[in-house]
């Protein structure tokens, strides 16, 4: 219903009271639960319900503005806030429950490993304790002004306490029965990833082992065997750019990996690699393993931009993260897919519902939460094949609320902790209030015949014992139409010796079949057989296959090139001229790897085709949540961001064409290039502008002398942020510190001037560097949502001791040279040739670059790149203004800015 007149007015005036959020689409507030808080409450409630503005417009659902906590919930559910944590507690970021109920936790840094003891039965929910528990292993982790190294992950399983860090894997035990721990055992060491360490652990479905799951710094350690054969590769068939910003630009396949370990921490094998950040695991009934896996918000609007997304993580699963532009797309072959892609956030903590009391409908949705948004959403799952697809709704939101772990508790309650990067924590509880609701009691067991097939064929991974019966059962099944069952059975026979199933590859018929077989001998077979199975491949009818199996023999083809022998001439011109009928195709995945494999063929009319294709093809945003990013700063910046950002498809196909040498006409140079001009002047993530840029001069460096010439004009500088331009503070300077002031904010924010904050974030030279409102720099973290993770200590500790928190995605390095001098920058990309550095955060495509036969040693640094005093210069005034800036996501209704 649009909202005009009085309805309009009436909810302005409840936003003022409440909070209450301003996308038109808000939950449903109970006036007996708030109308204490203020006496014009009922009345306006009763108002705006006759409007009917406030049920919420998804699924029907109703939320309910929870007066004591901030959180909007579904309703029927009721959240409190049970402890506010100290700052001698530190920032947690760990959970678990012991056996006897209570909550162990863990402060990210230093401050160690506590144990809550959670009210009794007929005592307040407040009437908790919480104590230290010693001895707990601490290896410190320096990192800015930092000290890391707490746990990161806990499971009470086996009459131990495991618990992972940093730096590694440990089964703590009570020995004696005191109640005290007193055995602390190291299972296995674990490299530095800092906030892409090891993360969570739980127990397995068959409960005779544990599952750890890591994030992609860590490197899988020595002595863990693989259900996956070991022949991982980038498997980029164009030269791959790293990130732009130099995130994760020296880590190799496999990364992001997933451990099932035996409870003495002998044995140790990975099951699936190739995930980015995952931080949780969870079992549904049916004992099939899920994970949520983290998008790398600096690839937003790039093709290879992968948003934050649910994994069925079956046997030997591969989920594609490469770094920099290698990301594999969900649809290759070699590769899992994903239940449901999410969007832009930080997945932290998820649980299936069946560990709760919650009503029979949730029992099979998994709750998933994100530390950005400050959001649980449910995702309602569905059969596919042998696998699932799923939907998600939001479960409840708050502001802040980065939550960093959530579990259900022994009493079939919801409990949650938000902190991490030192922001203050709280433990929070969710209990059903509502009426006993019956639902339908929905289990998932239709297609359980599909999964027991799936998982006959996984039980030949990571051994070769299954020999010639393993691959006798596997091979009938690569033409199976469910894609994971095809997956198992490829994984089952390139699992067996090459010997077993090698000449079968070229007496297979079934066109399927012959995809997925080739694929296997691609990975494990001789070079020198890259002529053959091209001829193989070349049997498949192109034409008459669905747009799978289409994208499938495409992925096919290039795997030969990239793992096989260079075929000869002859026969790539043979290549390219047989999928040259077929470009461009009717579906835009089909144009994609067409372009990229005509591209590397240096087919003679890719270039033509594409620069047609570019003309005309429409610009298509992310199926993003728009309601929930609307809701917050962060949300807002990327739906500014989005609406100004070029066609990510146009981008693949720029980057594709940008070693093409044959069939350019100069129109077509200069539609190309001028192409790329335009797109520098529009927005995406971090890395966005720097990626265009490379693509840029990759094909710039790659022009014939003639065409160079010919379009000159389009291939100058392009210019930077001037730094001269930017606004001034009128002072006098302050040479404020944190405790300085905070002193300013005693009295609460309130009456602040909009536009001079606007103006201080571009006189403190914020915007050179951060992205805000969809507009800035790019060297350093989005500010859009910072007042929803941050508090307004936590923002003046970063603007002022920039040093003591840095991110992993930020981090500078320091360059040692053989001649004793140094250097320090973020490194954008190091190769066997050389190793170029940022040193300006002003301007990072002023490259210093320097032979790496010169370089004696690279190390992390941690000295922040943001200069320390970028407040000194403003007045009381200005800094006033600039926080209440920065808090208001640069929303002028914002309360910050209106008369106390």
């Amino acid at each position: 219903m649009e909202e005009v007149g009085l309805l309009a007015f009436l909810r302005s005036v409840l936003q003022l009271i409440v909070r209450l959020p301003s996308d038109g689409k808000s939950p449903r507030l109970d006036a007996e639960r708030v109308s204490m808080k203020h006496p014009a409450i009922p009345i306006l409630l009763s108002l705006l319900a006759f409007g009917g503005i406030l049920r919420a417009a998804t699924g029907g659902d109703e939320y309910v503005l929870d007066p004591d906590t901030e959180i909007t919930i579904l309703q029927g559910f009721d959240a409190e806030l049970l402890y506010s944590v100290p700052a001698s507690q530190g920032s947690w970021v760990a959970m678990a429950f012991d056996p006897k109920g209570r909550l162990v936790v863990s402060d990210q840094d230093d401050k160690g490993v506590f144990r809550v003891t959670l009210a009794g039965d007929g005592e307040p929910a407040s009437q908790i304790t919480v104590e230290t528990l010693r001895g707990f292993p601490y290896e410190p982790i320096p990192w800015g002004k930092r000290t890391v190294g707490g746990a990161l992950g806990f499971l009470h399983a086996f009459d131990s306490l495991y618990m992972s860090s940093m730096k590694g894997f440990y089964r703590i035990r009570d020995t004696d029965g005191d109640d005290t721990y007193d055995e602390f055992t190291l299972l296995k060491k674990l490299g530095v990833g800092y906030e892409h360490s090891a993360h969570s652990i739980i127990k397995s479905e068959d409960g005779k082992a544990l599952y750890l799951v890591t994030g992609n710094h860590t490197r899988v350690p020595e002595g863990v065997r693989s259900l996956q054969p070991p022949v991982w590769g980038l498997d980029s068939l164009l030269p791959a750019m790293p990130d732009a910003m130099g995130h994760a630009t020296g880590i190799r396949a496999p990364a992001g990996w997933i451990c099932r370990i035996s409870p003495d921490g002998k044995d140790w094998t990975m099951i699936a690699s190739g995930f980015r950040n995952a931080v949780d695991l969870a079992i549904n009934r049916e004992g099939e393993l899920f994970t949520f896996d983290s998008d790398l918000e600096f690839d937003v609007g790039s093709p290879w931009y992968r948003p934050t997304r649910v994994n069925h993580v079956t046997s030997a699963g591969e989920f594609g993260w490469r770094t920099g532009s290698a990301k594999w797309p969900e649809y290759f072959a070699d590769s899992n897919g994903a239940v449901v892609n999410v969007g832009p956030g930080s997945p932290t903590g998820i649980s299936f519902g069946h560990h709760s009391d919650f009503p029979d409908q949730f029992q099979d949705k998994l709750f998933i939460c994100d530390w950005t948004f400050g959001t649980i959403y449910t995702v309602d799952m569905e059969e596919d094949g042998s696998s699932y697809t799923g939907t998600k709704r939001e479960f409840l939101n708050g502001t802040p609320l980065n939550i960093s772990a959530m579990r259900f508790g022994p009493d079939g309650h919801m409990y949650f902790i938000v902190g991490g990067r030192n922001t203050a924590s709280k433990l929070y509880r969710v209990r059903y209030t509502g009426p006993a609701r019956s639902g339908p009691k929905k289990r998932l067991v239709a297609n359980q015949g599909l999964r027991d097939l799936r998982h006959s064929l996984e039980a030949f991974h990571g051994s070769k014992s299954g020999g010639a019966p393993a691959v006798e059962k596997a091979w009938p099944h690569l033409s199976h139409p469910d894609r994971n069952i095809r997956y198992a059975a490829r994984l089952a026979i390139e699992n067996q010796d090459l010997g077993l199933w090698r000449e079968r590859v070229f007496s297979e018929s079934n066109p399927r079949a012959v995809i997925y077989a080739t694929i296997a001998l691609c990975r494990h077979g001789e070079k020198s057989l890259s002529g053959r199975v091209l001829a193989k491949l070349g049997t498949v009818p192109f034409e008459t296959l669905a747009q799978d199996d289409r994208l499938a023999l495409l992925r096919a083809y290039s795997l030969c090139l990239i793992r096989l022998d260079q075929p000869a001439p002859a026969a790539i011109a043979a290549l390219a001229a047989r999928l040259d009928p077929f470009y461009p195709a009717a579906d835009e995945p089909t144009n994609t790897e067409l372009c990229r494999l005509l591209s590397y063929l240096d087919a003679p009319t890719v270039a033509a085709k594409t620069i047609a294709l570019m003309k005309v093809t429409q610009a298509k945003t992310l199926a993003y949540d728009k309601e929930m990013l609307t809701r917050h700063e962060y949300g807002q910046a990327i739906l500014k961001t989005m609406a100004d950002t070029p066609n990510s498809q146009n981008i693949h196909y720029a980057y594709s064409l940008r070693r093409v040498r044959n069939g350019w006409t100069l129109e077509d140079r200069k539609h190309y290039f001028s192409w790329l001009n335009d797109t520098l002047k529009q927005s995406g993530g971090k890395s966005f502008a720097g990626y265009i840029r490379a693509i840029r001069q990759d094909a710039i460096d790659h022009l014939p002398p003639g065409d160079a010439a010919s379009v000159s004009w389009l291939l100058g500088d392009i210019a930077a942020l001037d730094l001269g331009k930017l606004p001034a503070p009128q002072g006098p300077p302050v040479a404020w510190t944190v405790d300085t002031a905070m002193e300013l904010f005693r009295n609460g924010l309130h009456g602040r001037d909009f536009e001079n904050g606007r103006r201080m974030f571009s006189a403190g030279r914020c915007v050179a560097c951060h992205r805000f409102q969809g507009s800035g720099g790019y060297s350093g973290p989005d500010l859009g949502s910072v007042a929803k993770r941050y508090s307004i200590r936590d923002i003046l500790v970063a603007i002022c001791e920039p040093s003591q928190s840095i991110s992993e995605q930020y981090q500078a390095s320091t360059v040692t040279l053989k001649d004793g001098r140094t250097l320090h920058g973020r490194v954008i990309y190091r190769n066997d040739r050389e190793i170029a550095l940022a040193t300006d955060p002003y301007n990072f495509s002023d490259l210093t670059k320097t032979p790496v036969d010169r370089v004696e040693k690279v190390e992390l640094s941690q000295v922040s790149m943001m200069p320390p005093g970028t407040i000194y210069a403003m007045n009381k005034e200005e800094l006033l203004n600039l926080m209440a800036y920065l808090l208001s996501g640069g929303d002028k209704r914002h309360k910050v800015f209106q008369a106390k």
